[in-house]
């Protein structure tokens, strides 16, 4: 009789255990797992194609005076606060389409002794304010009442060079960072200490200069 009721026992038992459900696999928590990558609103481009081929001649930093300068005539002497991009062979400066390096509020546009059209525009570098300088444009390619600008839209492009357009220099871009919100026109300044206003666009930029 003992051995009827442990033999129905096992047979309940092996029942039940054909009949439980699958042990579902292990489900691993979102909360663990890598966040979405959030591209922030301070990325920046180069303002002009090709632009590792075009700084040939006035990087950021270099000391320029009328002897040394790799740009003949020189009428200028300091350390250069920006980078300049030079056309390309076959180039003629309309050709050369400037176009926004970063997203931000467009702050100044005029013409400036030395550098002919300006624009500057706001922007952030590592979440802190800066201005973005383009120099030597040709005003009458910027859109009227132009306001703000995000990353890549077209600006105008390039002066004449030797012209008003460009304060009677040669064809070229000169792009500067400068610390802070306020407007800084300065090409060139005297001292390294000075420098440090400004931020090398070819390191913002990760240009291979």
């Amino acid at each position: 009789m003992r051995l009827r009721f442990a033999l129905f026992g096992m047979c309940l038992l092996l029942a039940a255990c054909g009949s439980a459900p699958a042990i579902p696999a292990p489900q691993h928590s979102s909360a663990g797992s890598k966040a979405p990558e959030v591209v922030k609103q301070n990325t920046w481009i180069a303002p002009l194609d090709h632009a590792n081929e075009r700084v040939t001649k006035k990087p950021f930093g270099i000391f320029i005076t009328p002897q040394n300068s790799p740009v003949q005539p020189e009428k200028f002497t300091g350390y250069h606060t920006g980078t300049d991009f030079e056309l390309l062979p076959g180039e003629t400066e309309h050709d050369v389409i400037v176009r926004a390096a970063c997203a931000g509020a467009v702050i100044f546009k005029n013409q400036v002794s030395g550098y002919g059209g300006v624009v500057v525009q706001h922007c952030t570098v590592n979440d802190q304010p800066v201005t973005a300088l383009y120099g030597h444009l040709s005003l009458s390619s910027v859109a009227a009442g132009i306001k703000q600008l995000q990353t890549g839209d077209r600006i105008g492009v390039l002066g004449t060079g030797f012209s008003d357009e460009t304060d009677n220099e040669r064809a070229h871009l000169h792009f500067a960072i400068h610390r802070g919100a306020a407007v800084e026109l300065k090409g060139y300044v005297q001292t390294k200490e000075e420098l440090d206003g400004w931020v090398d666009a070819g390191t913002v930029l990760g240009l291979p200069l």
